[in-house]
């Protein structure tokens, strides 16, 4: 299921475009949603708890 899109900033105001504009770029990438990201696709009821750890890895860098 594909998540709808955070639409495009500009409000006029160059500084409030710029920081709604990194929210952005942060949430897209976040959410795989950015073109340069690939989406995770989901751990498995089976998953390891080395798969587990490596995931959370993977959000957290995404995070930073």
């Amino acid at each position: 299921m594909s998540k709808p899109a955070i639409p495009a900033v500009r409000t006029g105001q160059i500084e409030l475009d710029r920081a709604l504009s990194a929210m952005k770029e942060t949430l897209d990438a976040i959410t795989g949603q950015a073109r340069n990201v690939q989406r995770m696709e989901p751990l498995t009821d089976s998953a390891t708890l080395s798969q587990v750890v490596a995931r959370v890895n993977q959000l957290v860098e995404r995070l930073q």
